[in-house]
């Protein structure tokens, strides 16, 4: 099992619902209850944990108004 691999479950076992997993930047995202958002921090490999964000669109010039 690759290290990547061994988070990731690390992550599920801890009770984050992995919803995707960008494996070329090391990036897992996903969902877990706040209340167990410390667990993440304790397993190896897990260097930061965000919290959501929500997406925005910045308007392009053509759709902003003078």
């Amino acid at each position: 099992m690759s290290r990547y691999a061994e988070v990731v479950e690390g992550c599920r076992r801890a009770g984050m619902a992995v919803e995707r997993e960008l494996v070329a930047i090391g990036i897992i995202a996903g969902t877990i209850e706040v209340s167990r958002v410390q667990e993440l921090y304790k397993i190896a490999g897990v260097r930061d944990v965000e919290p959501s964000r929500s997406n925005y669109r910045l308007d392009t010039p053509q759709n902003q108004k003078s």
